[in-house]
């Protein structure tokens, strides 16, 4: 693909935007000043998002950004990759000057395609949990604009995956590092606000490290209508991408991929700062990864729970 996260990240910002197609993911929340990457929460507060999802894909990028199908098309066909997945994520605020994050999600994955010339059919299934990540917010300046440094670290609950084996990997097995500069503002007139953030990882083991980047936008036309536009990218810096070959196909989050993803969404407030929301995320480049479509409804809430320390 050849684009770096700078030029993807200034690009984003410099792209014109239809004016009703903005998004956000599960590591955003609306409230009525900007509330995206850039802001930490204030001393007391919780954020918590539940959310149910589901993925398909039959088409992946290879190594070299051209579509092909997942698994190796002279022995199989009709390739499908499906996940049914639930996530839970939560931000509190510890102090003005600490917010602490956290996400657990549980996945149902399976993938199959039909044998040819005397194969036979492939099927794999997994489920349980993946990995955790704990994270923090340290924010540099508060206000109409805000920026923020975001550490994060993902603890695998398993070991590496078979390096062959039909059954899809639920984690790399390997822990990952990662820390990113967010820089976002908020617009009053229109009620809404813009964000972006730009970052690397480490990866333990043989994964090689990434940047990563996003972009997001989003706006308040009517009382309880929320609408919402995020993009965002991964470049792994791994020298050759493999791609998939036989029954190895590329598994979304386990590493040396490159993609680019976008998102909108559409919300509706339930008063207060609660929302249900309905997301669409789609993989449009990229380079070993899946060309994949994914559908999600959330719950959020917004507020304060159990005191922090000093309240």
């Amino acid at each position: 693909m050849g684009l770096s996260p700078g030029s993807a990240l200034l690009g984003a910002v410099r792209a014109p935007l239809p004016p009703i197609i903005l998004a956000v993911t599960f590591l955003t929340v609306w409230s009525s000043d900007a509330r995206a990457g850039a802001w930490a929460r204030s001393r007391g507060e919780a954020y918590a998002k539940a959310s149910i999802s589901y993925l398909k894909a039959e088409e992946m990028f290879d190594d070299s950004g051209e579509l092909r199908p997942p698994f190796d098309p002279a022995l199989y066909a009709r390739p499908r990759y499906v996940e049914r997945g639930s996530a839970l994520y939560v931000e509190y605020g510890l102090f003005d000057a600490l917010t602490l994050l956290g996400s657990l999600p549980l996945k149902l994955v399976d993938q199959d395609a039909e044998g040819l010339s005397g194969a036979g059919d492939l099927h794999g299934e997994a489920f349980g949990l993946g990995d955790p990540h704990l994270g923090a917010r340290l924010p540099l300046h508060r206000g109409r604009w805000a920026a923020a440094i975001e550490p994060d670290l993902k603890i695998p609950l398993r070991g590496a995956p078979e390096t062959a084996s039909s059954e899809p990997a639920l984690s790399t097995g390997f822990t990952d590092f990662g820390a990113s500069f967010c820089l976002g503002a908020s617009m009053p007139r229109v009620r809404g606000y813009g964000q972006g953030s730009i970052g690397y990882r480490i990866r333990a083991g043989r994964t090689a490290e990434e940047e990563y980047w996003d972009f997001e936008v989003g706006f308040e036309p009517a009382r309880v209508l929320r609408v919402r536009f995020r993009y965002d990218g991964v470049h792994s810096e791994r020298e050759r991408f493999g791609g998939a070959a036989g029954a190895d196909a590329p598994v979304p989050g386990v590493g040396e991929q490159d993609f680019h993803r976008i998102a909108p969404t559409l919300a509706v407030s339930l008063g207060g700062n609660n929302e249900v929301s309905v997301t669409w995320r789609g993989v449009v480049d990229g380079r070993s990864t899946l060309r994949s479509s994914e559908w999600e409804v959330g719950f959020s809430f917004l507020g304060r729970v159990v005191p922090a320390p000093g309240l």
